[in-house]
């Protein structure tokens, strides 16, 4: 079996901490801030079905919530991927935060998988979360100054 492919990510975001976990506690802003993340489809009470623009095309797996509060979303894949994410929301002075972004994944069809860690499914994630988090502190900060 292949070993899961992981993302680990930071960043520091001008904005103030309990606004931004509210913000990304709403899965359906996915798609807003989530590079990749074409669509959020909401199935039953913390599940959802995502789009995803991937190396090998695009999938669809559906995922459930499995903690959500005012700091922290965690979530785990339950069909075409496996694995899960999380992002934390740690305040960091008086008015930013700092969001940490983790996930694991790998296809559950095999070959997918291998043909997803030959294409660079790995540093394709890392490259779009790291987009994802500029693009979340991008949002934050413009509606820091929005009122």
């Amino acid at each position: 079996m292949t070993e899961k492919g992981s993302v680990k990510i930071e960043r520091r975001i001008d904005a103030p901490a309990p606004r931004v976990a509210t913000y990304i506690g709403d899965f359906r802003n996915a798609e807003e801030w989530m590079v990749g993340v074409e669509s959020v489809e909401r199935l039953a009470e913390e599940v959802y079905r995502l789009r995803l623009d991937t190396p090998v095309g695009k999938v669809e797996p559906e995922v459930r919530m499995i903690e959500h509060n005012e700091r922290r979303i965690h979530w785990v894949y339950t069909s075409v991927i496996e694995g899960g994410g999380e992002v934390e929301v740690r305040p960091d002075g008086e008015s930013g935060c700092v969001v940490s972004y983790s996930g694991e994944f790998q296809l559950k069809r095999r070959l997918l998988d291998r043909a997803a860690r030959l294409v660079g499914v790995e540093r394709f994630a890392r490259k779009n979360g790291e987009r994802s988090l500029m693009r979340l502190k991008a949002l934050m900060e413009a509606r820091r100054y929005d009122g």
